[in-house]
């Protein structure tokens, strides 16, 4: 046996083989495309098998073997522009083209052969090179719009088919010139060798080269999802893993239903916002979830008539879904759908459901950090809830024990002397803690309602010069000094007056506890772009930078207070944003230049042109007043 001989045999050993696998397919799973396979390797396995029974027989070169052997062999590049159309779609016109053209080969190949075999043969040749080329050409097109494991089939699929072309015009040409026959016939079989290579390639790769070729699609998949499981938003998170799954299968789109067991409901997210739910038997993807087994429908709207418009909106003709599961229980579906059916579609399938395990562990991996997220957060609370109670004790039980020592030392002295006068200091003190006791627990009772939403603003027209100076009055009524310095016109807002005085209040108290010994509080308000700007300033020990971001927060106070005795309960800045939110405005903090802390609050004017009434003051220019000096607090 010559090399010829053998790679020849070789090639031919191999064309069947490769007939025999998508025989076996196309029975497992009928189809169009399985049956165009068939049709173009059973076409050159055909024309094999007359070749060798005309060899035993003793017809070789008979001319009705010849004529038998060109129409059967003349089937293979119709069949791959079937193929072309079930892979990628074609005009009309083009299949209608092809099939004419074949019939006029074959036609002319029965009529003509005897007398005009060269006509007939260069027919056969233009044929191959219209027909064949073109599909050739298309499946390379094909596989440069595709991605993944189908890319690389196609592409091997467009290498086969040109190669094959290459090899029967090779022959053809060596029929016409007998003179070269020899060395293009070499060259033909050693071209079909590389080109049934390529087919085996396309049409039936061994399992080895198809994990090799589905690793880039699974890794991208990996690495634009794995960072979904700590995504707060579960919806953003959804559409991510959508869109990743989409990208692995260069499909039109993918979805993913979550179930819902109590209702029996798939949640999708919507890319319009928020969730949509249908029952969990619903579409081609409901059915793979109930059912639990991968279902593929290469035409949506024939298998759901019930969702054909839905289908057809979507631009989802071709859907393959797949239920997302762990061992024990079925947590969700995952669909890819597309306007064309795959050619490979067992590719697909077992991507799909490896992408669907994954997206199960991606899945429970979020179920689970949410739980630890809770956790953490009743954690925190528990934590919170803690600290809170013991400020709480520590902060009440310094006025109560005080109230409760005075009240008892006037007791015991009225039993011992019922006609003794009261003793005014002890009463004073009495008195003045239990203010204090009013005003923690009034503070409690605001954080709580303004979180719970049910302090409803009662907003009015007020001048807020005149809020700032009734604020510095009640100050130096009670003998302390307020700094007041504001412009000589009103600026008029929409505020809760009680509201907002006890926001200033606050930080005046706080001005005045934290301030330097001695040192008196100051209040500006000027305008600034439609805007009240209201800044209240101490000097004082200031607030460590580290505690800056927290001072807002309930129940938090400032590591440096440790040494200030009269603290509270964290919560007079939480309730001050609060009421400053509540009124559209902001409040912040900045550190004051040379020790102390700055407060400003920023809140919208109603009118800030309007001409001052006869209640403010008629001076030009800037007013600054100061309360009434006094040595101590009331």
């Amino acid at each position: 046996m010559t090399a010829l001989e053998l790679i020849s045999l070789i090639t031919q050993v191999l064309f069947i083989g490769l007939f025999a696998v998508v025989l076996r397919h196309a029975a497992r799973n009928p189809g169009r495309a399985s049956f165009d396979s068939v049709l173009l390797f059973g076409s050159i396995a055909a024309v094999v098998a007359i070749g060798r029974v005309a060899n035993l027989i003793g017809l070789e070169g008979d001319p009705a073997i010849t004529i038998l052997s060109l129409i059967v062999l003349s089937i293979a590049p119709f069949a791959m522009l079937r193929l072309v159309d079930d892979f990628n779609g074609t005009p009309r016109w083009v299949q209608l083209a092809g099939g004419l053209a074949f019939a006029g080969v074959a036609a002319l190949t029965i009529v003509g052969f005897p007398r005009m075999a060269v006509v007939v043969e260069l027919a056969t040749i233009g044929f191959f090179v219209a027909v064949g080329g073109y599909a050739a050409v298309a499946f390379a097109d094909a596989s440069r719009r595709t991605r993944g494991i189908t890319r690389r089939r196609m592409t091997a699929v467009a290498v086969g088919a040109a190669l094959f072309i290459g090899a029967v015009v090779a022959v053809v040409v060596g029929a016409l010139f007998p003179s070269v026959a020899p060395g293009l016939g070499l060259v033909a079989q050693i071209i079909a060798l590389v080109a049934v290579l390529a087919f085996f390639l396309g049409f039936a790769p061994p399992a080895w080269m198809r994990r090799a070729w589905r690793e880039p699609d699974l890794r991208g998949f990996l690495e634009r999802s794995v960072h979904l499981a700590g995504v707060a938003d579960e919806r953003a998170a959804m559409l991510d893993l959508q869109s990743a799954a989409a990208a692995a299968f260069g499909a039109s789109g993918a979805s993913i239903g979550l179930a819902e067991p109590e209702r029996r409901t798939l949640r999708y997210a919507s890319a319009e916002g928020g969730w949509v739910e249908y029952p969990d038997h619903q579409f081609i993807a409901g059915r793979a979830f109930t059912e639990g087994r991968r279902l593929v429908s290469l035409d949506a709207r024939r298998d759901d008539p019930a969702e054909a418009a839905r289908y057809e909106a979507a631009n989802a003709l071709t859907v393959i879904a797949a239920p997302i599961a762990t061992e024990d229980r079925r947590i969700g579906v995952l669909s890819v759908y597309a306007s064309r059916a795959p050619i490979f579609v067992e590719d697909d399938l077992w991507l799909l459901e490896l992408l669907a395990d994954q997206a199960a562990v991606l899945i429970e991996a979020r179920t689970l950090t949410a739980h630890a997220g809770q956790l953490r957060a009743r954690e925190d609370a528990a934590l919170l809830k803690e600290e809170f109670l013991s400020a709480a004790a520590h902060d009440l039980r310094t006025p109560l024990t005080v109230v409760l020592g005075q009240a008892e030392l006037l007791e015991r002295r009225l039993q011992r002397e019922p006609t003794a006068n009261v003793d005014r200091t002890s009463v004073g003190r009495i008195v003045r803690e239990a203010r204090r006791l009013r005003d923690l627990v009034g503070e409690l009772l605001d954080a709580q309602r303004l979180e719970q939403g049910r302090v409803v603003m009662d907003l009015e027209p007020a001048d807020l010069c005149q809020i700032l100076e009734s604020v510095r009055d009640r100050h130096s009524a009670a003998g302390t000094s307020v700094r007041v310095t504001r412009p000589d016109r009103p600026l008029v807002g929409a505020v809760d007056r009680p509201r907002l005085e006890q926001v200033l209040e606050n930080l005046v108290e706080n001005a005045m506890k934290y301030g330097s010994h001695g040192g008196v509080p100051e209040i500006e308000i000027d305008a600034d772009d439609g805007a009240a700007q209201i800044t209240v300033v101490d000097h004082g020990v200031g607030i460590p930078e580290a505690d800056r971001a927290r001072i807002f927060e309930r129940f938090f106070r400032a590591s440096n207070v440790e040494s200030v005795t009269d603290t509270g309960l964290g919560l007079g800045l939480y309730i001050c944003r609060r009421i400053v939110n509540a009124h559209g405005g902001r409040i912040w903090h900045e550190p004051t230049p040379g020790g102390g802390s700055t407060f400003h609050i920023s809140l919208p004017l109603q009118d800030a042109g309007a001409p001052a009434d006869e209640a403010a003051t008629a001076e030009p220019g800037w007013s600054s007043s100061v309360g009434s000096e006094a040595a101590a607090d009331a």
